[in-house]
């Protein structure tokens, strides 16, 4: 999470898709270097869960960064996608999914692409060239993560 994590561009929303229990995201959130943190999952008891978690922690009142509950699936998201966006711990099928879907209805804005992939990293890379405007970022073949003796890719794109 921590390598993830350093991907991010302060100052900037993050997009925390797939979000499951949100660990990402609070990460974000706690820090106060960014001004919003969108938490997206299709598992709606998941996301009222984490809704719930932050009204009973404080963390609304205690911070100024704005905190958003979305429980859908990304792919039909409906809303622009600027700054950070972190897909991570699903199969490459359902990011490509998500990402091909918001940039066919012109709502991909961000500047920065993190994307973990469960598995199938090469496919995804292949696919992603239609997905216009990102640039792979250089040094990224180095970039792994181990995950209880998984190794998983973590691909880095910035906004042309």
């Amino acid at each position: 999470m921590q390598l993830i994590y350093d991907q991010l561009i302060p100052g900037n929303p993050v997009w925390d898709f797939c979000c499951d229990h949100g660990y990402m995201g609070l990460n974000a959130y706690e820090s106060g270097e960014f001004p919003s943190i969108h938490f997206v999952d299709q598992v709606r008891h998941i996301i009222e869960q984490l809704e719930r978690r932050f009204e009973q922690e404080h963390y609304i009142k205690d911070h100024s960064a704005q905190a958003f509950f979305l429980p859908l699936a990304g792919e039909d998201l409906l809303t622009p996608v600027e700054g950070n966006v972190v897909i991570a711990g699903v199969g490459a099928f359902t990011i490509e999914r998500i990402l091909r879907s918001i940039s066919s209805r012109g709502l991909l804005r961000a500047k920065k692409l993190i994307l973990c992939p469960q598995g199938r990293a090469e496919k995804l890379l292949q696919s992603l060239p239609e997905i216009p405007d990102f640039d792979y970022e250089i040094g990224n073949e180095d970039c792994q993560i181990d995950e209880r003796g998984r190794i998983r890719k973590l691909l880095i794109f910035n906004k042309k």
